[in-house]
């Protein structure tokens, strides 16, 4: 008799997503579209209608059968279109790390003939918490290892398994009011009353959390913004410069070198193709 057997050593505990929510949205007049970000992964399955999704690196089209990913701390948001009014789900997600350049990220992915399966395996997980029947958080569980390894195994995401540090709440809270009012006069006293924590606490948990200072991440908030209407618009660096929030167009340009390590002008010339003009040197 010939008796094969394979196990998995209980040693090899691997690190696996963790499923956190699902949610089923669908365009309404109290649509609320505001650049934001999350401290998870979202997963997101457009199931009818069209719009766009705005994300720090662009705007892409959606439409009835689109899956996107939205990494950790990624500046996006959701816009209908009117007349064909956007449904979509999105998942919730901790523990998955990614290998993509973040500046020029698209979120949609490509799934040609495996969209069928996905689409199952989210309607499945959206029925499961809906019913709650005996069992069902081991099944969500399950469906979602199983669209994970579906979308890693054929190549249609890039992404690593990792533990993920959510955000706490407070400071969340700062961080997504600076990524609604960037553009507006804000002050560390602003922030330190909305999270009723003292400004030199604030400073130091936010850094602890977000990697930089409140101020910081608010300049740097501002520059991601100007860069995007550098990019697609034709405004004049001045009117760039005072509607994302700088004071005057010189504190504009030197933030903006000091964190792309180009000007505004080189920039925009760039990325419309053009060769920024190069400074002679004077030979010696």
């Amino acid at each position: 008799m010939s008796n094969t057997r394979f196990e998995i050593s209980s040693e090899n505990k691997e690190l696996t997503p963790e499923f956190r929510y699902i949610t089923h949205a669908k365009y309404g007049a109290d649509w609320s579209s505001m650049m934001h970000s999350h401290a998870i992964t979202e997963m997101m399955y457009i199931t009818g209608g069209r719009g766009t999704v705005l994300t720090r690196t662009g705007a892409f089209d959606v439409h009835s059968g689109d899956f996107l990913i939205i990494p950790p701390h990624f500046l996006h948001t959701e816009k209908s279109s009117p007349q064909q009014q956007m449904e979509y789900y999105v998942i919730g997600i901790e523990n998955i790390s990614y290998q993509e350049d973040m500046d020029d990220f698209n979120p949609i992915v490509p799934l040609s003939n495996s969209g069928e399966e996905v689409r199952t395996c989210i309607d499945q997980m959206y029925r499961e918490i809906q019913k709650k029947e005996e069992g069902y958080g081991m099944m969500v569980k399950s469906l979602l290892l199983h669209l994970t390894v579906l979308l890693m195994r054929r190549k249609k995401i890039d992404m690593g398994i990792e533990k993920t540090d959510s955000i706490r709440s407070d400071i969340a809270a700062v961080k997504a009011y600076i990524d609604g009012h960037y553009s507006e006069n804000i002050t560390l006293e602003k922030l330190a009353g909305l999270s009723f924590i003292s400004k030199y606490h604030l400073s130091r948990e936010f850094r602890k959390e977000v990697g930089t200072s409140p101020i910081c991440y608010m300049i740097e908030r501002r520059i991601t913004e100007s860069k995007s209407l550098l990019a697609s618009t034709e405004m004049s660096i001045s009117d760039i410069s005072s509607s994302v929030g700088f004071s005057s167009s010189s504190y504009f340009a030197q933030r903006f070198k000091l964190i792309t390590g180009t000007t505004p002008l080189d920039f925009r010339k760039t990325s419309h193709g053009e060769k920024p003009l190069a400074i002679p040197r004077n030979s010696k």
